[in-house]
């Protein structure tokens, strides 16, 4: 006779915060850096530089608040946007019992059609240097939003409608 032990459910609230994090993250690094002060102009340009070195592909293509830049670009600030777009899709879909099949499908094909939107990324920064913020933007948002409906998919027990499947 084979038991299957209960899934054990992740608290969602540390993807939320990291949510949280990612959104003011970057702006409020802008900030720091405009408002002169020494310690808090060098806790936005630590910021800045870490993540433009480790993270964002054009660092230089970054909204300016205040004159200064925030610390990830254009197409990353609308990924973190995609993310929550995902975040509120998903839970939107849990209330209205119609989340798509894509849910159902094994991790590999989620995470497969999942990373297809980055491959415009590599697109838009190889072929479409001078390409608009507003085209960063929402670039980074399709893929963000791809991101994160693969992630709420893992996370344990944040998908509930297709474990009875």
């Amino acid at each position: 006779m084979m038991t299957t032990m209960p899934q054990r459910l992740w608290p969602t609230w540390p993807y939320r915060v990291f949510l949280v994090v990612l959104f003011f993250g970057p702006p409020a690094a802008a900030l720091f850096i405009a408002t002169g002060l020494p310690i808090m102009t060098d806790l936005g340009w630590f910021a800045h530089n870490l993540l433009s070195t480790y993270v964002c592909p054009t660092p230089a293509k970054s909204y300016e608040l205040l004159g200064a830049p925030m610390a990830v670009c254009t197409r990353c600030w609308g990924a973190t946007i995609g993310l929550w777009l995902a975040w509120f899709g998903v839970q939107w879909g849990q209330r209205q019992q119609s989340l798509p099949r894509w849910f159902g499908w094994h991790w590999t094909l989620r995470l497969i059609t999942a990373a297809i939107p980055f491959g415009l990324w590599w697109l838009e920064i190889h072929y479409w240097p001078a390409a608009s913020y507003e085209v960063l933007l929402v670039n980074g948002a399709i893929a963000g939003s791809t991101a994160g409906l693969f992630f709420c998919s893992l996370w344990p027990g944040l998908i509930n409608s297709f474990q009875s499947r």
